[in-house]
């Protein structure tokens, strides 16, 4: 997957009657973004001269254009016409409005352009219909109301920019029964771009012929990364080796940035395992997050998650819940990213459920057995075609129990969407909105982020809903 930069246009207009060009607007502006494109990984496009006309404005907007920009930071670097901001509405790139300091605060006002700024955002957002999304900045070099918002905007637009040039590849289709999973490829693909590409789980079975030599080294790093605790048989980790190289070798030809893979019952009854252990390696080698039971918009979530967080992001469920303490077990039966585990580490052991009440039925491995590192963390998931957004931050604890076998780990100090939430208006809220089971968990808190993603896609970012004991059902 082309993994370009995110790109960020800067034009700076102005009106002649004002000093812009007097302080050095310009180049003092220039020089703070050329610094923070360092600093925050983006690249920078410059306009060669200032706008100060609509003429002026349109021949900059096509040239933004041209250059493949993501997001117009559209400078009132003194007080400009409103014809400026209108050209470029018609622009391809997500539109940020900045103005700066006023170089003195009595006397003759030498730059306006406060004004300026207000006057566009009012434009963008009465005059036009519909609305166009924006977001404004204010400052230079140290300001605290520039770098920091700019950061945020970086972030969600960088995973934003993923998802549009992203492939996903979906393998066998739903887990049987698994409905509020279904999804519809057009809306998904109107909303954030990208590509959902379907195949049948027999095209990932005949991919699964490997040399003895390339299965031995995937098993060796398995093993090692465990620490030699396996607790499953040779064939059943040799068999989600040749998984995993099968699930790379489909990636690597298809250019998949994510997987959805229906992990049961074929898995079971064709090969006699639980491709867990596949695909916690496929993030962990290789940075691919794989979401079970077919879970396209899980798998999608996922990789919003790991772009912003950096790290692999786990696909879970709501498992159980403690009233003692307002905890909430968050579970999964272990096909996980690793990097969440705590010191203890993990160990490679037969799935917890698949078989366990069939004598007959040898145990089923391999999955990842582990614990959740103590952190702050963030919780998502997109939601009906993505339409809706969920966001939570909350802190992995340690003390209550060790929980079910699989990944899992405690969680307790709820924020959802930027709101102090209890367990009982959490667990209303899910159930209320009837939020598909599968949530995704990443490392850090990164709730700002995910509401300016909510933000520019025209998502809705889903409400507490306060506990009650009445029915809630609108």
């Amino acid at each position: 997957m082309n993994e370009s930069p995110l790109k960020i246009g800067y034009v700076p207009s102005h009106l002649f009657t004002y000093f812009a060009q007097e302080y050095d607007v310009f180049g003092r502006s220039v020089k703070t973004l050329e610094a923070l494109a360092r600093e925050q990984g983006f690249a920078l496009e410059v306009v060669s001269e200032p706008v100060s006309d609509a003429v002026d404005a349109i021949r900059a907007q096509q040239a933004m254009d041209a250059a493949g920009v993501d997001l117009v930071l559209l400078q009132s670097s003194s007080f400009a016409m409103g014809d400026v901001v209108s050209a470029f509405a018609a622009g391809k790139a997500r539109i940020g409005l900045w103005a700066v300091e006023e170089p003195t605060h009595q006397g003759p006002v030498l730059l306006n352009n406060f004004v300026s700024l207000n006057m566009n955002a009012s434009i963008l957002r009465k005059y036009f219909s519909p609305p166009i999304p924006y977001k404004w900045f204010f400052g230079i070099a140290e300001h605290p109301w520039f770098a920091p918002r700019l950061a945020i905007t970086v972030k969600a637009l960088t995973a934003l920019k993923r998802l549009r040039e992203s492939r996903v590849g979906w393998i066998g289709g739903l887990a049987p029964t698994f409905y509020n999973f279904t999804f519809d490829p057009r809306k998904l693909a109107e909303r954030l771009g990208g590509q959902v590409i379907s195949h049948e789980l027999e095209e990932l079975f005949e991919r699964m012929q490997f040399s003895t030599a390339e299965v031995d080294h995937t098993i060796e790093e398995m093993t090692a990364f465990a620490r030699n605790r396996v607790e499953v048989s040779k064939e059943d980790v040799g068999q989600n080796a040749r998984i995993f190289l099968a699930l790379r070798k489909l990636a690597r030809e298809q250019g998949y940035a994510a997987l959805a893979v229906n992990d049961w019952p074929r898995f079971q009854s064709k090969l006699g395992i639980h491709p867990g252990m596949a695909f916690s390696w496929l993030d962990q080698a290789e940075g691919i997050p794989v979401a079970s039971e077919g879970d396209v918009l899980g798998a999608l979530s996922m990789l919003l998650m790991r772009v912003i967080s950096g790290k692999g992001a786990m696909l879970l469920d709501f498992t159980d819940i403690d009233l003692d303490t307002g905890s909430l077990l968050t579970w999964h039966c272990g096909g996980s990213p690793l990097n969440l585990a705590n010191k203890e580490g993990i160990i490679w052991k037969n799935h917890s459920t698949l078989g366990r009440k069939n004598s007959m039925v040898r145990p089923v491995g391999a999955v990842a057995d582990f614990r959740f590192a103590p952190q702050p963390v963030t919780l998502t998931r997109l939601s009906k075609d993505a339409n809706r957004l969920l966001v939570i931050e909350a802190k992995v604890i340690e003390g209550i129990n060790q929980g079910f076998d699989g990944s899992r780990g405690w969680l307790q100090d709820f924020h959802l969407n930027h709101e102090v939430s209890t367990l009982a208006d959490l667990v209303n809220t899910v159930l209320v909105e009837g939020i598909e089971h599968h949530f995704i968990l990443g490392s850090g808190l990164h709730a700002e982020v995910f509401s300016e993603i909510a933000a520019w896609t025209g998502m809705s970012v889903i409400e507490r809903v306060p506990y009650r004991n009445f029915l809630q059902f609108a």
